[in-house]
């Protein structure tokens, strides 16, 4: 059983990693690419390791670029984007550990519902999303007073 995301806390020297969906968003395609290279899981308290069958096939070992023990999981934290309510929000840029830019207000609202938009899978929850917006700002929040 694997536990990654925001509710997940690793044990080690450094400090616990944010509990924001950028943290969860990392660490699944990190462990789904462990998985498709055929790292072993067994032993929880090290890092995943190949099989012997893989690790002694040059061929094989090439196609995980060398490594018999898996590097562990790196966080790079691209910054935090929050709405407040009322067209406003916050931002902050950052790239690893060094913050690039702060922000707030209606700038930060705008660029936070363009990630919100992006990051939709499906064209069809944009539109669904998009839709949304208009009407609570056409009619409101609570339709029922109508």
């Amino acid at each position: 059983i694997f536990s990654i995301g925001d509710a997940a806390v690793i044990d080690h020297d450094t400090a616990p990693l944010p509990q924001t969906a950028q943290v969860a968003a990392q660490q699944g395609p990190y462990v789904a690419r462990l998985m498709n290279r055929g790292y072993d899981f067994h032993d929880m308290d090290q890092p995943p390791t190949l099989p012997d069958r893989i690790a002694n096939n040059p061929i094989e070992l090439s196609k995980r670029r060398g490594l018999v023990q898996a590097k562990p999981f790196d966080f790079l934290n691209l910054g935090a984007l929050a709405y407040l309510g009322g067209g406003e929000a916050v931002t902050q840029f950052a790239f690893g550990g060094d913050t690039i830019l702060t922000a707030s207000g209606t700038t930060s609202f705008l660029l936070w519902r363009s990630v919100y938009i992006v990051k939709q899978v499906a064209i069809r929850n944009r539109i669904l999303v998009l839709f949304d917006w208009f009407k609570s700002k056409v009619f409101g929040r609570d339709v029922t007073r109508f």
